[in-house]
């Protein structure tokens, strides 16, 4: 069956509310009036059996009017008599000295009428004793009831589902009945009242019987014999059949006559039988789960609530049962004393049925009576030794003045008598109850020191393993914890990492998208792990993850946050005491938790700097090592030129490059070749050397055809590159018997020839691609080209990093700028230009960020 909605609870508490304070109310202004203003009301002028109507007593004034016992009444005020209702509303509504018209029935049949002169009502407890008796009612029949009331209704607004919550409701609810009954109440009042009264004494016994059935457990009696409570609670619902018909003709209906007695007499019998059942049931179900319960919880539990209950009920029995027999008077001053006494006494037991319904984990009995005795104790004799001081005080110095009559002095007498109370309750006191605190609850305020201390020293840590291991044996040694795991997070699941008192059987670990793990996260907050009264969390957790839980003996989690996510979970199994986690612990670990992930973050963090450091270290040597490779792979002399001088220079954006240039003998001649591998780095520079071994291989046996060996580096470049790697190609062979340049150009930038015409004029000349890149098609075709060199002229083969070169504007610098600038240095050795060309691009681009490879070769003919 589906529980019903919390706020429909709450709503139905409210209806109880309203009902229950209504009833107190008018019942506590009730017995104010009759102990304050008794002499404003009439006193009873007789007395008769509600069931037949015949007069047991009566008052002088109604003996006076005629009236005797033994009579029966037939009517009230010439109205024929029709119940309690109607005689209760004359005397409640009566003033002194008014009078009452009665008719009777003697008891040989003859009618008679009596009017009756109603006498004033006498003070039950004349002079003091009637003060003390009214300060006895206002504790017992209003204070204590109202306060009852007050913690019923907080243990069922903070727990409205909990069905032994409700039941504590109505046993706290039955003080306030206990006292009082229907009072002056007439017409309306007197039937809500009177159901309300009836239905609480009703209700008092089988409650407490089911509530030593299911509080905090159920009983295993009832487990095996649940028809013992049914023979119980059967008979309740029968006696609710026979009474409220009894009570609505007793009220209004006339006298029940013989049959309604007897029935309701024996009935009433029965009841006073089940309810003496009840309580004994109660005594027994209670004991027997002292001593088989199924948790240490549910058994500290019954400790408090037998510690408490008995010390309540016993101090009710000894002041107003047993005192009273032997003739101590609670209207006494001695008796009222006592009677408060009583009645501070009592209230251990509602606080005590509030408390284990409540707490999440109880204390032991011991526990509480130890730290709560000790610090009551100590904390009154502080209030006592304060006021003594402050009494002491004004009898030196304010009562002397007040003795000489001297206002002046009186006045700084009492000043400096204010001024010390408002020290001693104000300073004074502050530090003495912190001084007590510590005395005291010294393991609380040792806790707090060295939770606070860990919590400073776990941000000098560096390394997570000694962090971790610090963290765990700190708490386990302050909150005496057996049991600690630490979980941190790796990838997308928390390993254990730390474990403390821990045995694991295999890996423990608990995924990213677990129920604990998302609540932590979204709540940042410590989560109790009560596995008799779960959280949703723990409801909606897998069994994968339950068992993570068991395997440690969790009973709090605490997230260990970073800045962005969570880094770790910290399970914390019961501590030695089996107390429950204060708010103050909570507080505390909280604080040391999230310290704790953030140097666990800043510990990972270390180790990832540390880790990028080492990787970029083995990535610059392996760099360096590339790079020297790379440049023996370029020509490390030149080979020397008839007539003719040549030179040139890789400069790669990024240690190593792609770009390509190659200078070899070739059958008499001289090969050059310069080459653009797409991309940079080191990827690049593996197809370079690649291209640089095929044309090598290609070239060995002196090829006369140049375009048959751009054919084969084609192919031998596709097949070794992947599908998105290419390379433009430019290579060429100079005779300098004949002057004569063969070449063949494989997409590359075309290079310039500068040669100086019959006038003097400066003339270019571009050898133009004829063939598509290498090793982007398995098969292309390419073209030969020849020119024949004049003295003077100047070959540059140049790369796109040297004519795209850019500033920080993003200005490129182009090849006329770079045509113009071989032109100023034509004149110089090919080393010469090259180093001018370099130069003046440099100077372009004013440090701007290298973005390419940048490559350069020169052949330059003597004029």
């Amino acid at each position: 069956m589906r529980n019903p909605h919390p706020n429909l609870l709450r709503a139905l508490l409210g209806v109880f509310v309203l009902a229950s304070l209504s009833f107190w109310i008018a019942g506590v202004l009730d017995t104010w009036e009759m102990e304050r203003h008794a002499d404003r009301h009439v006193a009873p002028p007789l007395i008769y059996n509600d069931d037949t109507g015949i007069i047991d007593t009566v008052s002088p004034e109604a003996y006076k009017g005629g009236l005797a016992s033994g009579m029966k009444i037939t009517g009230l005020n010439g109205a024929p008599y029709s119940g309690d209702a109607q005689y209760d509303e004359i005397l409640y509504t009566a003033q002194p000295g008014d009078t009452v018209d009665i008719e009777f029935a003697r008891p040989d049949g003859r009618a008679g009428t009596a009017t009756i002169t109603l006498a004033r009502h006498e003070p039950p407890h004349p002079g003091i004793a009637n003060w003390v008796a009214l300060l006895r009612d206002g504790i017992v029949v209003a204070l204590l009831p109202l306060a009852c009331l007050l913690i019923g209704y907080w243990v069922v607004l903070a727990k409205p589902t909990d069905e032994n919550a409700w039941l504590l409701l109505i046993l706290l609810t039955f003080p306030s009945v206990l006292w009082i009954n229907q009072g002056m109440a007439t017409g309306v009042g007197l039937v809500l009242r009177g159901f309300w009264y009836n239905t609480l004494q009703l209700l008092a016994s089988p409650v407490l019987l089911l509530f030593g059935i299911y509080f905090p457990e159920r009983s295993r009696i009832d487990r095996k014999a649940p028809w013992i409570k049914w023979a119980m609670l059967v008979p309740y619902v029968a006696f609710v059949a026979i009474l409220y018909p009894y009570l609505y003709k007793l009220f209004f209906a006339g006298p029940t006559g013989m049959r309604w007695y007897t029935v309701i007499t024996h009935a009433g019998r029965v009841l006073n039988l089940l309810n003496l059942a009840c309580v004994s049931l109660y005594l027994v179900f209670t004991l027997d789960k002292l001593r088989s319960a199924s948790t240490k919880d549910a058994r500290r539990r019954l400790r408090v609530l037998t510690m408490g209950t008995g010390i309540g009920v016993g101090a009710l029995l000894l002041v107003f049962v047993l005192l009273p027999h032997f003739g101590l008077k609670s209207t006494t001053v001695s008796g009222f004393w006592i009677t408060l006494v009583g009645a501070l006494a009592f209230m251990v037991a509602p606080f005590t049925l509030a408390y284990v319904v409540l707490v999440q984990r109880a204390m032991d009995v011991r526990m509480i009576l130890r730290a709560g005795t000790r610090y009551l104790m100590a904390r009154a004799f502080l209030v006592a030794l304060q006021w003594i001081l402050i009494a002491l005080s004004a009898w030196w110095l304010l009562f002397p003045a007040l003795h000489r009559q001297e206002p002046g002095a009186t006045a700084l007498a009492g000043a400096v008598v204010l001024a010390l109370v408002v020290v001693f309750r104000m300073g004074v006191q502050k530090r003495a109850q912190a001084w007590l605190d510590r005395r005291f609850f010294r393991e609380a305020y040792n806790i707090e020191v060295v939770l606070n201390e860990l919590s400073d020293e776990v941000r000098h840590f560096t390394e997570t393993a000694p962090l971790l291991e610090t963290v765990a044996r700190r708490v386990a040694e302050t909150l005496h914890v057996d049991q600690i795991a630490v979980l941190l997070r790796r990838s997308e699941s928390f390993y254990l990492a730390q474990a403390i008192g821990v045995t694991v059987d295999g890996a423990l670990t608990l995924p990213a998208q677990a129920s604990s793990v998302r609540y932590l996260s979204s709540t940042n907050e410590p989560a109790r792990l009560y596995r008799d009264d779960p959280d949703a969390w723990y409801l909606m957790a897998g069994l994968g993850e339950r068992q993570v839980f068991d395997s440690v003996n969790a009973e709090l989690l605490l997230p260990l946050p970073g800045r962005n996510r969570l880094m770790g979970v910290m399970a914390l199994g019961p501590k030695r005491s089996e107390a429950a986690y204060t708010p103050a612990d909570l507080h505390l670990l909280h604080t040391v938790a999230t310290q704790t992930g953030l140097a666990i973050e800043v510990a990972e963090l270390a180790h990832s700097l540390a880790a990028e450091a080492a990787q970029r270290e083995r990535v610059n040597r392996d760099m360096e090592i590339a790079r020297e490779v790379q440049e023996r792979l370029f020509p490390q002399e030149m080979p020397e030129i008839p007539g003719a001088t040549i030179a040139g220079h890789c400069r790669p954006a990024l240690g190593v490059g792609g770009d390509y240039y190659d200078v070899f003998t070739l059958d008499g001649r001289v090969g050059v070749a310069i080459g653009d591998v797409s991309g940079k780095g080191i990827a690049a520079a593996l197809l370079m050397a690649s291209l640089r071994a095929s044309l090598r291989g290609v070239s060995l046996d002196n090829p006369r055809d140049f375009a048959k060996l751009m054919d084969k580096v084609n192919r031998l470049v596709y097949e070794a590159s992947a599908s998105n790697r290419y390379a433009t190609f430019f290579f060429a062979a100079y005779d300098p018997k004949t002057q004569r340049l063969d070449c063949v150009n494989a997409g590359h930038n075309p290079p310039f020839v500068l040669r100086c015409g019959a006038n003097g004029s400066g003339e270019i000349l571009r050898l133009e691609a004829d063939g598509p890149v290498v090793g982007l098609l398995p098969l292309a075709p390419y073209t030969e080209q020849s020119m024949v060199l004049m003295p003077g002229d100047v070959l540059v083969l140049f790369t796109d990093g040297i004519s795209e070169a850019m500033t920080h504007d993003d200005e490129e610098w182009g090849e006329e700028r770079m045509i113009e600038s071989a032109q100023r240095c034509r004149d110089k050795t090919a080393e010469g230009v090259m180093k001018d060309i370099f130069r003046d691009v440099d100077a372009f681009t004013a440090g701007a960020p290298q973005h390419d490879d940048m490559t350069l070769l020169v052949l330059k003919l003597e004029g």
